[in-house]
């Protein structure tokens, strides 16, 4: 065999290998473009937004605590996540005069959502006596708070509560509790967990009473799916007289509420400003009586014009008796009838001539 055939046998190798390369070459090409049309995919798709705070207004319908009915009404819910528990500012209605939003604050420790936790970590504990007044000064500056020295729990246990009123009138009240399994109830592996509660109101018309029935009448509603949180305990046993004889059990609630404060003074209504106007009583003057004359009637000096006596002093002049007397009665300007002289006789005549 010569060289020429030799080398065309050696060249159909080569011929195979580039079609294979040339091959490779545009699957590859086909892999790259689909990658990139996948990731241009993904980053086509939009996030949902993320809020910064750890803040957030929920429906009133999940809030952790209820309230008895008759009490204040639900106006709104905040919700704050910390990294061990989960808060809420269950907001309430108001009347009030004092600065301010009354409001129930609900603090639940447990294992919490990693992937909705806060960064911020909750306090959790009993609270000192002196982080109490720091706590009232915060939500209810300016008013002189009063700590209840009586002993009272509701249906968690043992609460504490402060009152007082405000400059405007209201009666504000700040209540406290934490609710937690106590003693051989709480192990390492049950009944874990605890709850806080806050309560701050102030109302311009109810009563301490009134106020602090709400400390009574909440409910939580809320807990955590785990076998091991249980803040509440063991459920206690009912009263071992119930039930037995020669126990009598009789019908006497509350003999009496104890307050803090001493009651208000009862508010007087404010008279409105009536326009009635006055009527003054005139008296018609009466005509002055004047007594009956006495003795004879003088007449008028002359030139006295007209008469000024009173009708009734007129009325009583008497008819004259003389010639005289009716001439100067008839002719009041005629004056005073002077008589003429007697008559002197002369030589002349014989006598007086008429």
């Amino acid at each position: 065999m010569d060289f020429a055939s030799a080398s065309h046998v050696c060249s159909l190798p080569r011929a195979r290998t580039a079609s294979i390369w040339a091959g490779a070459a545009s699957w590859l090409n086909a892999v790259g473009i689909a990658a990139a049309l996948v990731l241009g995919g993904c980053a086509a798709q939009t996030r949902p937004l993320t809020n910064a705070s750890d803040t957030s207004m929920v429906p009133n319908d999940t809030a952790f605590a209820f309230l008895a009915p008759g009490g204040p009404a639900i106006s709104a819910v905040l919700e704050r996540r910390f990294s061990n528990a989960t808060q809420q500012d269950i907001l309430l209605s108001t009347s009030a005069h004092t600065p301010g939003q009354n409001m129930l604050r609900v603090q639940i420790f447990g294992p919490v959502d990693t992937t909705e936790a806060g960064q911020d970590r909750l306090r959790e504990g009993y609270l000192p006596i002196g982080n109490v007044g720091s706590e009232m000064r915060q939500v209810l500056p300016g008013i002189r708070m009063q700590t209840s020295p009586y002993y009272v729990q509701n249906k968690y246990g043992p609460f504490g509560y402060a009152v007082g009123r405000s400059a405007s009138g209201d009666t504000c009240l700040y209540g406290w509790q934490r609710i937690s399994s106590m003693g051989t109830t709480q192990t390492w592996v049950g009944n874990r967990g605890s709850v806080q509660v806050r309560l701050r109101i102030c109302d311009q018309n109810a009563s301490e009473q009134k106020l602090l029935e709400v400390m009574y009448g909440y409910t939580i509603s809320t807990y955590f799916k785990s076998r091991n949180w249980n803040p509440y305990g063991v459920p206690a046993s009912p009263d071992p007289s119930l039930g037995r004889s020669g126990q009598p059990i009789y019908p006497v609630g509350v003999s009496r509420f104890e307050t803090v404060t001493s009651p208000p003074p009862p508010r007087q209504p404010v008279p409105r400003a009536s326009r009635a106007r006055s009527e003054i009583a005139i008296e018609p003057q009466q005509a002055a009586v004047l007594a009956a004359p006495v003795g004879p009637t003088v007449p008028p000096p002359p030139g006295s014009g007209p008469s000024t006596q009173s009708p009734r002093a007129a009325a009583t002049i008497r008819p004259p008796t003389s010639p005289a007397a009716a001439a100067q009665a008839a002719d009041p300007g005629l004056g005073i009838v002077v008589p003429p002289p007697p008559c002197a006789p002369t030589a002349a005549s014989d006598g007086c001539k008429p």
